[in-house]
Parts: C-alpha cells; structure tokens; sequence
C-alpha cells in the first residue's frame, strides 16, 4: 500500500512536528479548536503529536492542561483505529551514564510535567491498545522548530542558557523522524523504537566547535543517557547519524 491510500489523523497540527508531518503526509489535522465529536471513527493511523506545553499552570486550569496532556489519549484510543502511533520522548529515561534500550526497566524521575505525562501515556496505550507504536524520540532540529538550546549556540545569541556547559542532548531532524514515521506506517511496525541519534553531543564541545562566544551557560547539569537505537537503526540508516552530523546537516539546512 502507498501512503497515500491511508486514512492518517494527526494532532497538534497548529504548530511543531504535528504540523510539518501532516503537511508533508496531507493528513486529516487536530488541533485544541478541533472538537472529538466531529472526527472520523475509521482512520487506519492516528499520529498523535499533540502535547501542552504551557508553563506555571494556575490550580484552576490543571484539568484542561492534563485533559491536553493526558486524558486526550484515551479519547482517541476510543475512535476505532488500525494503527496508534504516539510521539513520546527519550526524556522519560533518567540521568544517568547507563545505556537504555526499548526494554530498559528503569526508575522513574521525571522532571518535568512533560515527561511525566509522556510515561503516563506510554503505560496507558501498552495497557488499552494492541496495535501501538511508541517513538521515544531525541530533541527535534528544523528550520521550523521552536527555539531551544541547540539552537541558541548555533546562532551564537548574546544570551545565558540555563544549561551548564557539561549537558549533554541527543538530536535528530524532523526529516528523519518523518522518514521513519512513513516506514512504521507502511510496514506496520508495532511496538517501542528510540528514535534518537547513535551519540549525545557536550554542549560545551558544540560552542567551542562553532565558536559561539556570546554563549553564556547557566548551571543545570541535563545528562542525556546513552541510548541504545539499535532497534530503529535496522529499520532507518540514518539514525546512524551522530547528534554533532545531525547538527551540522542543520547548519546547511539554515544556509539554504
């Protein structure tokens, strides 16, 4: 079957990822002004993108902000889907210098409400769906992307980071995830993937590399683990990429 013959919804198509890949794929879009009711109860793929990201969440806006986070899942496990692809992150994986695998079992520390929901949503589809696949996957570079740390060192901003120097991150290109999100759709790839870079890159060694001098760190140690993509890799070559040649791919992307 080509692409094109799958009934695809995505989320969160208003801005990031969620909106590049349904651009690129031509999906059916969701976004938070779509409403439940009006969707479609027969899509052979759901790309469930979605996530809020608001910041000192007020007591009295909490539900709607877990509602965004959370219970949307189980909304959408009810439509009756052939395939449920969730974007999770490799942030649910706890500092540390082990290597992690899909099969890791692993101390919970989350750090923020985003990981926190992230492993919530990944126990809850294991549990509610048999036809799943669940992309832990690295920090995103495009030129679309919203602004983060990477970036920032990148373009050299007169600015702190609130990184340290020693923070180590792991980074992949939305064309890498957009590929392999095509390959798990056409050959049915159920299950759990690190979708992630072969190597973390020191963010140190990445401001000395561009010569970001304007670059100023902050003191939050974020240790990247090692993660182990050997999973994905078998399926996507490119996830041989180190995040150091994913970032300079970025570099000639930006030139263009």
């Amino acid at each position: 079957m080509t692409l094109e013959s799958f009934k695809i919804l995505t989320t969160g198509t208003k801005r990031g990822f969620g909106k590049f890949i349904a651009k690129k794929l031509n999906t059916h879009k969701f976004d938070r002004n779509s409403k439940l009711n009006g969707l479609d109860k027969n899509y052979d793929v759901i790309i469930h993108c979605a996530n809020n990201s608001s910041k000192n969440i007020l007591s009295k806006n909490f539900y709607k902000f877990s509602y965004d986070n959370y219970f949307l899942t189980e909304d959408l496990l009810k439509l009756n889907v052939k395939h449920f692809i969730f974007i999770s992150s490799i942030g649910i994986y706890p500092q540390s210098n082990k290597v992690f695998n899909e099969k890791s079992n692993f101390e919970v520390k989350t750090r923020n409400f985003y990981e926190f929901f992230k492993i919530m949503n990944e126990n809850y589809i294991k549990k509610n769906s048999k036809k799943f696949t669940i992309l832990r996957v690295a920090g995103l570079l495009d030129k679309s992307s919203r602004k983060n740390s990477i970036q920032r060192i990148v373009y050299n901003e007169n600015k702190k980071i609130s990184l340290s120097s020693n923070s180590t991150l792991n980074y992949i290109l939305y064309e890498d995830l957009l590929n392999f999100i095509k390959i798990v759709i056409k050959k049915k790839k159920f299950g759990i993937f690190n979708v992630s870079a072969s190597k973390n890159i020191k963010l140190i060694n990445l401001r000395n590399y561009l010569k970001s001098d304007n670059i100023r760190f902050g003191d939050y140690d974020y240790i990247t683990p090692k993660i182990d993509n050997t999973k994905a890799k078998k399926e996507y070559a490119e996830l041989n990429s180190t995040s150091y040649q994913n970032i300079k791919k970025y570099l000639k992307m930006i030139k263009k």
